[in-house]
């Protein structure tokens, strides 16, 4: 009896110990506002958050647990906001549907393309959040008049800085290239 009890005890711990855990990093609850005073850009456009972004995240792996980074809602709010500091005109759409009675010249849809982060082979190694956004402007009859993807990058220590710092200078070095992009295409 004894020993089915150890044996029990034994796999269940052994369980427990190989079980990975799943970690969260949020991006940060404010959205970012340090876009780039320019000139707009003379277009009233529709922005295109579909449900695909609102839903993206990455899912990195390491040693047995799970990262999950929801950058989706993020963006797509951040999106908002960097093209009304973009655009003449931004009209929000959902799914690729115009609200009624707008009228725009072009359909703006950013795509999360890719989002990871790294682990240093120890606590002092460095740690990399990598984001990747597709934006697509596109006529009214859905050819690409432009397409660019954008990288936003940053590092830290895997063990002593915070991911979530890590996370939002990458999202914030991201907005930043996006809005340089879009303005300068």
């Amino acid at each position: 009896m004894n020993k089915q009890i150890f044996r029990g005890v034994f796999i269940l711990g052994s369980i427990l110990i190989l079980t990975g855990c799943t970690h969260f990093i949020r991006p940060p609850k404010q959205p970012f506002a340090s876009y780039q005073e320019s000139e707009r850009v003379h277009l009233a456009i529709g922005l295109n958050i579909t449900d695909e972004l609102l839903a993206a995240k990455g899912e990195p792996h390491s040693m047995g647990d799970t990262w999950v980074i929801p950058v989706g809602p993020y963006i797509a709010t951040n999106a908002a906001i960097l093209a009304e500091h973009t655009f003449e005109g931004v009209v929000k759409m959902k799914n690729g549907q115009l609200p009624p009675n707008e009228s725009i010249a072009a359909v703006l849809t950013p795509k999360v393309a890719y989002v990871n982060r790294t682990m240093g082979a120890t606590s002092f190694g460095e740690s990399i959040v990598d984001i990747k956004v597709e934006w697509t402007l596109s006529d009214l009859k859905g050819n690409t008049i432009w397409v660019d993807t954008i990288d936003g990058q940053s590092s830290g220590s895997t063990g002593w800085t915070n991911p979530e710092k890590v996370l939002k200078r990458a999202l914030e070095d991201l907005l930043t290239k996006s809005q340089r992009a879009i303005s300068s295409a």
